[in-house]
């Protein structure tokens, strides 16, 4: 997305270009005051934030037996087995 500086002494909302961020400085280009971004392009932001949201909350689930035998015996420390046929002795399968 390209950034395009407005000053604010000279806004009249512009006509948003879609892929445009237009900047509303206040005095600098280091006081920014707002953005105005095409509707399809917030849309986007808009979107995107809800994906990042819904990725930060921890999944939340319950373990079948299986899951609840294979948990414990992975934290039991020791090392790792990686057999096929040990692993399905150990969990009765």
């Amino acid at each position: 997305m390209n950034n395009v500086a407005v000053k604010s002494n000279d806004v009249r909302i512009p006509k948003p270009e879609l892929g445009n961020a237009y900047l509303v400085e206040r005095y600098s280009a280091g006081s920014v005051k707002a953005v105005i971004l095409h509707p399809d392009d917030f849309a986007e932001l808009q979107s995107r934030a809800r994906i990042l949201e819904e990725a930060a909350r921890p999944a939340t689930f319950e373990l079948t037996e299986l899951g609840v035998k294979a948990h414990r015996l992975a934290e039991g420390g020791g090392a790792p087995i990686e057999d096929e046929a040990a692993v399905r002795s150990l969990l009765g399968i």
